[in-house]
């Protein structure tokens, strides 16, 4: 550890917390003394904050003491994370139809943030963010960045969107949190809604004028900037870590990171709205769940919990957000749970893949799911990411977008990176979805540009086909 990050983890950073009424130093310190709990230990920390939270639900907010009363359930029915199974799921539409009545009688008393989801689903949903599970989401983040070899103090490069790179409205003022990215994170955050080639020159520029430590961003936002700096042949700093988050790693972007940053990549995936957070650790074996935040269950359409190893729906619910409670909340994310633990030797369980938005998750006629790392195989020729010749041709696309219209058949658009390029160059994909996809109309077709979502992220796969 540096001197500057020891300063500044250890005086700068409770300083800012003070100024701010935030504990991310006692959050990211309570992280370190669960980081090697036991199964058990576990357990038995979230089934403690389990009772209280539903206990305070009943007490405090409306919509689960109507929830509770048309259950003829008492807070004492639920005393452990396997009795979460007698509430219902909820939606988002009823969060955002009912908003009122999640507030608890008590938030005025608490210290909260107003928040949102990004709204890539379409309409965004807002909720209250309790200052303890503000504290807790970061203080897990700063232990996953510590598993990379990153620590607070050292000099980061954030290319992201607006979950990550939050827009200041007036960009000729300096805000209080430009200060504090600035001196105490020593954050230079870019927004990549743009990624032109002018504005990777300008986000190119930026970094190596930084100088940072460690790159963070969206992996699709770092992935077009590790092309653009291979195709110019342009030199880049030497880094410790790339930072993955906000939408999925696929092997192909890693890969390409690893090999033009020349440094480790460490994916994270996080639902503030949900109090999920999970990082990779340096055996890169799964995502670690950050169980002391969140108690997080897999289960199908119908709402049956799934056992480890089977891809569902993400419910979590946020065992720290008093002042708008989540139980058993539908992220609108799938994913799997590993049956191993991870090889490390820390207990919390291990998200396999995490796969995003349901709307993204293909379903062929027969109902079998598909996840985005098998969409991105796909893209290769006979399936194969590891041939140099494969990946040259893959290469051949600047972008690519897979679509699946309500009757289940697909589109698959591709904008390549030489417009000269014949459309028979990409039949292998054709060819590979169709293996996978024997009852649907699989379609290739050239486009001249595939937009990015408002919020900066990679719509790359979306479907309307529900099994």
């Amino acid at each position: 550890m540096s001197l500057y990050s020891y300063i500044d983890g250890h005086i700068l950073l409770p300083l800012g917390d003070r100024l701010k009424g935030r504990d991310l130093h006692g959050a990211f310190a309570e992280a370190l003394r669960t980081e090697w709990f036991t199964e058990e230990q576990l357990e038995q920390l979230q089934n403690e904050k389990l009772q209280h939270l539903v206990r305070h639900c009943y007490e405090n907010v409306p919509w689960y003491r109507k929830v509770f009363d048309e259950r003829h359930l008492t807070p004492d029915d639920i005393r452990t994370r396997a009795d979460l199974v007698k509430l219902p799921i909820l939606t988002k539409q009823t969060v955002r139809e009912h908003r009122e009545e999640f507030i608890s009688r008590d938030a005025a008393q608490r210290k909260y943030v107003e928040d949102s989801t990004g709204g890539s689903t379409g309409t965004p949903m807002r909720y209250l963010e309790d200052m303890g599970t503000w504290n807790t989401r970061r203080g897990l983040g700063r232990r996953g960045w510590a598993w990379a070899g990153f620590e607070v103090g050292e000099k980061l490069f954030t290319l992201a969107g607006n979950s990550l790179v939050r827009k200041n409205a007036d960009g000729k003022k300096v805000l209080l949190k430009d200060l504090y990215d600035r001196i105490i994170m020593r954050n230079c955050k870019q927004d990549c809604t743009d990624v032109t080639p002018e504005a990777l020159e300008r986000y190119y520029r930026a970094m190596m004028r930084y100088k940072p430590s460690g790159i963070r961003g969206y992996a699709s936002s770092l992935y077009f900037l590790a092309r653009y700096i291979e195709q110019h042949r342009l030199p880049v700093c030497p880094v410790k870590v790339v930072l993955t988050s906000g939408e999925k790693l696929h092997p192909a972007y890693r890969y390409k990171l690893q090999q033009v940053f020349r440094a480790p990549v460490f994916d994270a995936y996080g639902a503030a709205d949900g109090g999920v957070s999970a990082h990779e650790c340096y055996m890169h074996e799964g995502l670690h769940i950050g169980e002391e935040h969140c108690i997080l269950e897999i289960v199908d359409t119908a709402g049956n919990p799934l056992p480890e190893g089977e891809v569902g729906h993400v419910i979590t619910t946020d065992l720290n957000n008093y002042a708008f409670p989540f139980l058993r909340y539908r992220v609108g994310d799938m994913a799997y749970i590993k049956p191993e633990r991870c090889s490390c030797g820390r207990a919390h369980r291990l998200l396999g893949e995490v796969i995003g938005r349901e709307g993204r998750a293909i379903y062929n006629k027969q109902g079998r799911p598909y996840s985005s790392i098998v969409m991105d195989n796909m893209m290769f020729k006979d399936l194969d990411f590891h041939t140099e010749a494969h990946q040259r041709l893959y290469e051949k696309m600047e972008r690519f977008q897979i679509r699946q219209d309500s009757r289940g058949d697909l589109k698959i658009l591709i904008k390549p990176a030489d417009p000269a390029e014949p459309l028979e160059t990409f039949a292998y994909i054709r060819e590979n979805f169709q293996q996978y996809f024997p009852d649907s109309a699989v379609e290739l077709l050239f486009v001249e540009d595939i937009p990015p979502l408002p919020s900066g992220k990679e719509d790359y796969c979306y479907s309307e086909f529900v099994y």
